[in-house]
């Protein structure tokens, strides 16, 4: 009995000896279990970043020299074996975008991070720029009814002096190349608190960060218009401006044919200051959410006010409806009550319509007006009847931008500027990716040497008789007797932030959309309509489609124009960051492809209409169509990923078979509000927390 006994014992405890991992793991599953059900909020989530004072001020230069970008020796990576096509191998989503927050700031020194207020503003009265430029800067009123400070929370932008820990770095393009800030981030309380979004309210370290609630405003009582209107009178000494006339608010249709031409207003050889318009393409109908109310706000303060009317910004909105007229007796009360009913009343003052009829009798000899084939017309049309600017950004209202706008558009007007014209049409067409080019003057010689006995572009191109080119003549014969000098200095008539290329012989889908001209004329294509566009260059396209009747298609317009006329155009690159695990040498074989002289212009161009690289390009955070930069925005601005695909649930599916839906797991509670450096996206459909039908990628 007793060793009956013995041998059972001993075989249980062998029993349990072998099974005992088993028991471990199953323990350790039901804690698992357990703690991830319960409410969790790590204690001092934000504690490691310096109290607030309101002495705490970054500046763009204070993080300059350091780099946030690849270099070729950073790319050691084999080929990838991809039977199924290109790029397909690494086109796995990188998640390393929302593993942090303001909870893992890393600042280049190491110390604790800081929130302070950013400011990019150079000191208007001081300094080489006072000494060379008219007149005074003088501060300008705000929405607060106060005379604005860059040292108030309430007036300036807050910003963290680092970046999240382990976030990526851009594939396309750089920060360094356009002395933009890469070492600074921003949430979306630190940008936007200022312009109404209070959602920092819920966050208990927003008031130890600077982020706590703002002076309130009656966004209502604030009129845009008059607050820059006020601001160019106090700052009109710095400026070539005769008069301030009252803004019209509906485009007028006595634009002359032909616009004299006024060279003394160049401003290269004037002290006075330039000023810039940029303009809001909406459409009357449209959703306002809250945050395209603070995105406008945003445009207004920091390129406008704080500038002391550098910048002006407009609404031009498209009247979709035909049977509202808005020329003849009723026109004014038409334009007002489409205010009242869908504008809010915030930008009534800087809203100007247009509709079909405005584009119909204005370029009557031009036989297409819709916006996929003429988007520039209303652009062009308002820069005849407000010819008091220098230049005229234009962006669709799905682009946000995450950091300071006078910075961004600063730098790339810099970097425009700074541009030489030798082989500057031959730059413009690649993708500039730092991993596999090198930095920018790496990239310059590379594209110096690859363009030995090749011809190039070297002044006016055009052999129109109705054109009389605008632009200067060469300083010299032949681009080999220039030293990369001409061009250095010289502001640029167009800028665009994707590749301008030579469309002709790709199967890119508008490549031969023309109107009243011959099939082989030379010309070039640049995706998207936005940029930055001289009066002298809409100008002169506005006189050729009043005049004559030619046209290309919108993608087309400004960079042809430009082309034969010999004026500079820049394709700036700014930094994009691509949702994959690509290397950077293997994106560059799949983008940019073709003859030095002729980047992607030859059939295996990147923009041929194949979609054989949609999921390249669709991953960019800046592109024509893209999920990146919806979900970037939507993950920054707090909103968690959306289970669903459409919003009845079915497969979201383009006809190669990818399927299209938010990305990037959102983990404030562990990381904190995401911390996002300066970037421009496009396209961002839906800014409120529940989607809408527009989908990012629209297949």
């Amino acid at each position: 009995m007793i060793n009956g006994f013995s041998t059972l014992s001993t075989r249980l405890m062998a029993l349990s000896r072998r099974h005992i991992w088993l028991w471990c793991l199953f323990l350790t599953l039901v804690f698992f279990l357990v703690t991830w059900t319960l409410p969790f909020e790590p204690p001092g989530l934000t504690l490691h970043i310096s109290a607030w004072s309101s002495d705490s001020v970054l500046r763009p230069e204070d993080n300059a020299g350091n780099s946030r970008q690849f270099m070729p020796s950073d790319d050691s990576a084999p080929g990838a074996h991809e039977p199924i096509g290109l790029g397909t191998l690494r086109d796995v989503r990188e998640e390393s975008f929302y593993l942090g927050g303001t909870s893992t700031i890393k600042t280049v020194d190491g110390s604790p991070p800081k929130a302070a207020v950013y400011d990019p503003y150079p000191d208007y009265n001081a300094g080489e720029r006072h000494r060379q430029g008219k007149g005074t800067f003088q501060a300008c009123e705000g929405p607060r009814k106060n005379i604005l400070s860059r040292r108030s929370r309430d007036d300036m932008v807050i910003a963290y002096n680092g970046v999240q820990e382990g976030f990526p770095f851009p594939k396309y393009g750089s920060y360094e190349a356009l002395g933009l800030d890469a070492y600074s981030c921003t949430t979306r309380f630190s940008r936007l608190g200022l312009y109404g979004n209070n959602s920092s309210t819920s966050d208990p370290n927003a008031e130890k960060q600077g982020l706590g609630t703002r002076v309130q405003v009656e966004w209502d009582a604030v009129n845009w218009g008059t607050l820059q209107s006020k601001c160019l009178v106090k700052n009109i000494g710095r400026y070539d401006v005769s008069e301030i006339a009252p803004v019209r608010h509906v485009l007028s249709l006595q634009t002359p044919k032909k616009v004299p031409r006024d060279d003394s207003r160049d401003r290269s050889s004037l002290s006075y200051g330039t000023r810039t318009a940029v303009i809001l393409r909406a459409w009357h109908d449209m959703e306002w959410t809250d945050n395209m109310r603070q995105h406008v706000r945003s445009l207004i303060m920091e390129l406008a006010l704080q500038s002391g009317a550098e910048y002006e910004v407009f609404l031009l909105t498209h009247l979709k409806d035909n049977d509202i007229l808005l020329y003849g007796p009723d026109g004014d009360d038409n334009a007002q009550r489409l205010k009242e009913k869908y504008i809010p009343r915030e930008f009534w003052d800087i809203t100007v319509f247009f509709n079909e009829e405005t584009l119909e009798l204005s370029y009557p000899r031009v036989e297409e007006h819709k916006p996929v084939y003429q988007h520039l017309q209303p652009l062009q049309i308002f820069s005849v009847a407000f010819p008091g600017f220098d230049y005229y950004w234009q962006f669709e209202m799905d682009v946000r931008l995450t950091g300071h706008a006078y910075h961004f558009f600063e730098r790339a007007r810099e970097f425009a500027k700074q541009q030489p014209r030798k082989y500057l049409w031959e730059r413009n067409a690649y993708i500039y990716i730092p991993g596999a080019h090198g930095t920018w003057e790496d990239f310059r010689r590379m594209v110096h040497d690859s363009m030995t006995d090749k011809e190039t572009v070297w002044g006016p191109t055009s052999s129109h008789p109705w054109l009389d080119p605008v632009g200067p003549k060469p300083p010299v014969a032949r681009p080999e007797d220039d030293d990369y000098s001409w061009g250095v200095d010289e502001e640029a008539d167009l800028i665009k932030f994707l590749p301008i290329f030579d469309p002709s012989e790709t199967n890119w889908i508008f490549s031969n959309v023309l109107w009243n001209l011959p099939e082989q004329t030379p010309r070039r294509a640049s995706p998207v309509t936005m940029g930055r566009f001289s009066r002298k260059l809409l100008h002169s396209i506005h006189e050729a489609q009043a005049e004559e009747g030619v046209a290309l298609v919108s993608e087309m317009t400004a960079s042809s124009f430009a082309l034969w006329h010999g004026l500079k155009a820049v394709h700036v690159p700014q930094p994009l960051y691509a949702d994959g695990k690509w290397t950077p040498k293997e994106l560059s074989r799949i983008v940019n492809k073709g003859p030095p002289e002729k980047m992607n212009g030859k059939s295996d161009s990147i923009w041929n209409w194949d979609h054989k690289f949609d999921h390249i390009l669709y991953r960019m955070s800046y592109m024509f169509t893209a999920q990146t930069a919806e979900d970037f925005y939507r993950r920054w601005l707090g909103y968690k990923p959306d289970p669903n695909q459409y919003t009845d649930g079915s497969y979201h599916q383009d006809p190669q078979g990818r399927n299209w839906f938010d990305g990037g797991n959102l983990r404030e509670d562990l990381y904190g509000p995401l911390c996002l450096p300066s970037m421009l996206l496009h396209p961002v459909k839906n800014t409120a927390p529940q989607k809408g039908h527009d989908m990012a990628v629209p297949v």
